[in-house]
C-alpha cells in the first residue's frame, strides 16, 4: 500500500474517534440497539489501534474511508438541519 499522508492519517483519526463517540452516545440513549451499535464500536476501535500502529491493509483504508465519508455526510447533513447555508455545512467536508 502506498505512504498514508499526515494530513489523511490525522482526518483519519479524528473522524473514526467522532464516529465512535457518536455511537456511544446513541448506545447510551438507545439501549435496545446496543448489541447493534457494540459491533460497529468494536470495529472502529480495532481500526483506531491498526491506524495508532501504523498497520493498515488496502482494504482495512478502504473501511476507513467508508466510514470517514459516513461521518463527514453526518456532520454536513446536522448542519443543514440547524439551519446552516450549504455553503458553510460543506465545511463538514474538509476537516
Amino acid at each position: 500500500m502506498t505512504q498514508i499522508s499526515f494530513k489523511q492519517t490525522e482526518s483519519a483519526l479524528f473522524n473514526l474517534d467522532s464516529m465512535r463517540t457518536k455511537l456511544l452516545n446513541e448506545q447510551y440513549e438507545q439501549p435496545e440497539r446496543e448489541e447493534e451499535l457494540q459491533k460497529r464500536i468494536d470495529e472502529i476501535e480495532d481500526l483506531l489501534g491498526k491506524m495508532h500502529f501504523g498497520r493498515v491493509t488496502k482494504s482495512e483504508w478502504n473501511r476507513i474511508q467508508e466510514i470517514v465519508n459516513e461521518r463527514k455526510m453526518q456532520r454536513y447533513t446536522a448542519c443543514l438541519k440547524a439551519g446552516m447555508n450549504e455553503k458553510d455545512a460543506g465545511y463538514a467536508f474538509s476537516d
